[in-house]
């Protein structure tokens, strides 16, 4: 006598699931970001914003001061 051992099949994620998943790995990174604390961003951004206004290719410039 043989028996059998079934699976169940994992329950497919729906695409309005997915996107529920999605947004709530958007909203802790997003968080985590937000809670940066280190200076970084305030280190880099004038550079980068200097570069950039640098490099546009019109002569309006990208961001106002």
């Amino acid at each position: 006598m043989t028996q059998t051992i079934t699976r169940r099949a994992r329950p497919s994620h729906t695409p309005a699931s997915l996107a529920r998943i999605r947004a709530r790995k958007l909203t802790k990174l997003l968080d985590t970001w937000l809670a940066d604390e280190s200076g970084y961003d305030e280190r880099v951004w004038p550079e980068l914003k200097r570069a950039i206004e640098q490099n546009r290719p019109s002569y309006r410039k990208r961001f106002r001061d």
